[in-house]
């Protein structure tokens, strides 16, 4: 590799792993205020914060990265016009292709990289982060004893009031949906007790809440008051242990690419449908094809001739990427719900993307003219100018009838 390929490479490099950075971080900032909900009750809130945001990375990188690629290599192309070295590199007999051919390098490092993050690591961190959810929230039991608050766990809420002599609390409010075996509601019961004390289990390390003089009423649907039954002590079990958390595979999001691959016939997970499997394995595998098409794109896009130049590559790159993105989710939901066949929207998208990034960038590359993206504003300024001319030319007309 040439010294001023080396040097394309080391800028866009630059770029675009300042952009993964800064994408992940605004893209986090969202999410951080459902995680601190979240841990609001956990008895490790700062352990399993970090936890969650650990397991979310895999998600957002996955996202910023083809933004990333995408600016950084327009950034670095624009710089390069403005800076007169594109005019200077040319002039020296370097064709556009050579200079593309470190972003193409680093569009192919990127594409394995994403057909790891998304192939293994995202599956497997959303299961983490949803296994950290849950273990969160059988915690919070033990939280919803805090002196004056409501929290809700499960089918009950919880209230407990002023500490009372040693470790007891109370006086106790419980509120409980009574739900039976074919998930449907068939009434209430109302728990109230004069003190309580949390207590864990040594086998199990279940918490439970002891009760000691309380009265527990049951509601029916049709509001009647059944079940009226006073207690000296009383047992509430808290939340299941935590290892009973379900077994990984009932999202096809939480299946690796090699486990979509051998489930194809449902295999391995029959809870997943077929199209379903093969719709998400296929808009995997786009996702790393669409890294390798983009430098042909942006190229074309951060090109700069004359004395005016401008920045409207990267509007309409972001543009046209969030479009693409949005436009291969909506294939994959075709293709899952059977619609279409799985592979069809998603590697029709792929092929008329690859056909526009050839058209533009042979157009660049190998034709003498202004950049496409120069040509494009001057054709919507000389369509302005016919609409601005026709408005005066009728307001004239307005004007000589009066």
């Amino acid at each position: 590799m040439g010294r001023l390929n080396r040097y394309l490479m080391k800028q866009a490099a630059i770029s675009i792993g300042g952009l993964i950075i800064f994408a992940c971080v605004v893209l986090l900032l969202e999410r951080l205020l459902r995680i601190f909900e979240i841990v609001s009750n956990s008895t490790n809130p700062a352990g399993d914060a970090g936890s969650m945001v650990i397991n979310l990375l895999p998600h957002y990188l996955g996202m910023a990265v083809p933004m990333a690629l995408l600016l950084g290599v327009t950034i670095t192309i624009d710089r390069f016009s403005r800076s007169s070295e594109l005019t200077a590199a040319m002039g020296a007999g370097v064709s556009l292709f050579h200079m593309t051919k470190p972003f193409i390098l680093l569009s192919i490092f990127l594409a394995g990289i994403t057909l790891f993050i998304e192939g293994y690591m995202q599956p497997v961190g959303r299961y983490n982060y949803r296994q950290v959810v849950h273990v969160v929230k059988q915690q919070s039991f033990t939280a919803a004893l805090r002196e004056g608050t409501f929290t809700k766990v499960g089918n009950r809420t919880f209230f407990a009031g002023t500490e009372l002599e040693g470790s007891a609390i109370g006086p106790i409010f419980i509120y409980e949906r009574m739900i039976n075996k074919k998930n449907e509601n068939i009434g209430t019961r109302l728990t109230t007790a004069s003190e309580g004390q949390l207590i864990v289990r040594e086998v199990t390390q279940e918490p439970v809440l002891q009760l000691a003089a309380g009265q527990t009423y049951q509601i029916e649907t049709n509001r009647k008051l059944t079940g009226d039954l006073s207690f000296k002590s009383s047992a509430v079990a808290g939340a299941a242990d935590v290892n009973t958390f379900r077994s990984r595979g009932d999202d096809e999001r939480e299946m690796t690419s090699l486990e979509l691959f051998k489930n194809r016939n449902g295999e391995l997970f029959d809870t997943i449908d077929d199209n379903t499997n093969d719709a998400a394995l296929h808009l995997r595998i786009a996702r790393a094809v669409l890294l390798v098409i983009l430098p042909f794109i942006a190229v074309p896009f951060g090109l700069n001739y004359g004395r005016n130049p401008s920045s409207a590559g990267i509007f309409i790159g972001v543009v046209l990427l969030v479009s693409l993105q949005k436009a291969l989710e909506f294939a994959q939901s075709l293709g899952a719900s059977g619609t279409i066949p799985p592979w069809l929207g998603i590697w029709g998208i792929i092929v008329f993307l690859a056909a526009f990034a050839a058209y533009i960038f042979r157009k660049s590359a190998y034709k003498m003219g202004q950049p496409p993206l120069t040509s494009f504003q001057h054709y919507i300024s000389h369509i302005q100018e016919q609409v601005a001319q026709k408005i005066m030319s009728l307001r004239g007309s307005k004007a000589n009838l009066s």
